[in-house]
């Protein structure tokens, strides 16, 4: 025979279970709005006996079934293969994005290499060049011609600076982000150390060596605190994410195990402090002690990027193309538009002097006396250098001496009878730079980037420029495209529905009002029971 309080039992849990319920949905519908947050609902399962236990008979089985509902636990609805393929296309959203607007702020230091920039230098050169060969006898024209050359190292001394001040903004951007990284590391592990606690707590230390909490019903609201964490790291670098049976997460980011438990890794930038140097800053000073940024994890392993925003960062850092030494890499980052640029600036000069005869056809000096350009070392009395010794680049390219003192110089042509060079009246002498520079197929670099003209050269680096920059905008749009559709996805599992959330609150509503209509009936039942059992005819 039932238990005459069973029915009464079942109504009571089963009004607490679908208040916990209502609870649970009031929870879902206040953090709607909160970031992070995964939807949560209660498992519900039936109640039963164990029917193995010694001093159950085959007939009390039948009599003590109907136990009701029970709660088994709050469940998060999250499922795990969308949050490992949405960690996986978010480094390319970061990486692809930060590398465009690196460049694109390249192209605002650059952008006018081909309108008022540098092209518009070398056709203020040629300008000046041609009046001055209808009067090569002049010293007010001769001067405009050096003046004009002046103003294009002084146009090419600002790029110098512009690229350079480039150079370490994202320099200091990449400090932030690794300190953000690491920030984010240290957060995972402590909510690790908390959600093991918790997971202990909940367990009562039932939980044997050998079992898992894993898939277990757990601290929700930390986990999302973690997964959200989890999902800015994954913007950092490529990585993958591990659940220990503890609770715990492993993350592996490029075949470095970053994060195990309680254990962790830091990233930082490799430096070296034997360099006898002044440097505003130790970043600088790190950075130049390689001539690249050298990340590397506390364990010394190198910290290498597939993709991600730190590996942005460092490729437009360390991205020197085929001019690429060291620790560079052949990205097109700030220092091969550094290098073009400083290609430029030696090329152009060597043309020039060669045509001055200064320097023979291999840029080995021959005449001291006939240069147009040099380095800023070369003529300095404190340095002791040749004029081979030192490169010509675009921070160092400035007007020689020679030239400084005679401004028609540049119109003189060599008599081999004489041995002496002499001033050309007729101007076609004169003319030829202005020939050569339209038409002239020049080797920049050495390197085999580039052969052409100095227009054709200018050209190819400004649409070097916007083509990586088309090439980064479509990857973005296309891994931007694709980690929406994923988030969305996530959203649609794991997100809170205000409608939805309503119908199950209307749902708890109906089931509480059931439950307590069936605790009614039973109790009026055991009123008859008592209460009227053995009083026939009162």
């Amino acid at each position: 025979m039932r238990s005459s309080f069973l029915g009464l039992e079942v109504s009571k849990r089963t009004i607490q279970l679908s208040q916990k319920a209502l609870d649970i949905t009031g929870g879902n519908l206040s953090n709607s709005k909160t970031e992070g947050y995964t939807r949560q609902v209660v498992d519900v399962g039936a109640k039963y006996l164990n029917r193995y236990q010694y001093w159950q008979t085959s007939s009390s089985r039948m009599t003590l079934a109907g136990q009701g509902a029970i709660g088994i636990g709050v469940d998060q609805v999250r499922d795990p293969y969308i949050d490992k393929r949405y960690r996986e296309s978010t480094p390319y959203v970061a990486e692809y994005s930060t590398s465009a607007d690196v460049l694109r702020e390249v192209e605002t230091v650059l952008d006018n290499i081909t309108t008022d920039g540098l092209t518009a230098c070398v056709d203020e050169f040629k300008k000046a060049v041609s009046s001055y060969a209808e009067r090569p006898d002049s010293e007010e024209l001769a001067s405009i011609v050096r003046n004009s050359a002046y103003n294009l190292t002084n146009q090419l001394h600002s790029y110098s600076k512009d690229l350079h001040d480039l150079k370490m903004t994202n320099l200091e951007s990449l400090e932030a982000s690794i300190e953000d990284t690491n920030n984010i590391i240290d957060r995972i592990v402590n909510y690790n150390k908390s959600i093991v606690k918790e997971y202990t707590a909940m367990a009562n230390g039932e939980l044997g060596p050998n079992e898992s909490v894993t898939g277990g019903y757990g601290p929700n609201e930390m986990l999302d605190e973690r997964n959200l964490l989890l999902d800015e790291l994954s913007y950092k670098g490529n990585m993958s994410v591990y659940d220990n049976a503890d609770g715990s997460v492993r993350v592996i980011m490029n075949g470095v195990e970053i994060i195990n438990g309680e254990q962790y890794e830091h990233i930082y930038m490799k430096g070296s402090t034997k360099i006898d140097k002044e440097y505003a800053s130790e970043l600088e000073r790190d950075f130049d002690a390689y001539n690249a940024a050298v990340l590397r994890w506390t364990s010394g392993d190198d910290a290498k990027f597939v993709t991600g925003e730190l590996k942005a960062y460092t490729d437009m850092l360390n991205g020197n193309g085929v001019y690429k030494t060291g620790y560079q890499n052949d990205s097109y980052g700030i220092p091969y538009y550094e290098s073009t640029m400083n290609a430029f600036a030696h090329t152009f000069a060597n043309f020039m002097n060669q045509f001055n005869g200064a320097v023979d056809v291999n840029g080995t000096l021959v005449d001291p006396s006939r240069l147009l350009f040099c380095t800023n070392e070369y003529e300095d009395p404190r340095y002791n250098v040749g004029y081979e010794d030192l490169d010509m680049t675009m921070d160092n390219i400035r007007i020689a001496n020679t030239w400084m003192e005679n401004a028609k110089m540049i119109g003189e042509v060599y008599d081999e009878k004489s041995g002496s060079w002499n001033l050309s009246l007729d101007g076609d002498h004169i003319n030829q730079i202005t020939v050569k520079l339209n038409s002239q197929s020049l080797d920049f670099g050495g390197k085999g980037d580039f052969e052409g003209t100095v227009y054709d050269y200018l050209l190819f680096i400004s649409n070097r420029i916007g083509q990586n920059i088309d090439y980064f905008d479509s990857r973005h749009d296309a891994a931007f495209a694709t980690t929406n559709a994923l988030l969305d996805s996530r959203d649609a599992v794991s997100g809170v529905s205000e409608t939805e959330e309503g119908i199950n609150m209307l749902t708890y509503q109906n089931w509480y009002n059931a439950s307590a209509r069936l605790m009614t009936a039973l109790d009026e039942a055991l009123d008859k029971l008592i209460n009227s059992t053995g009083r026939v005819g009162l």
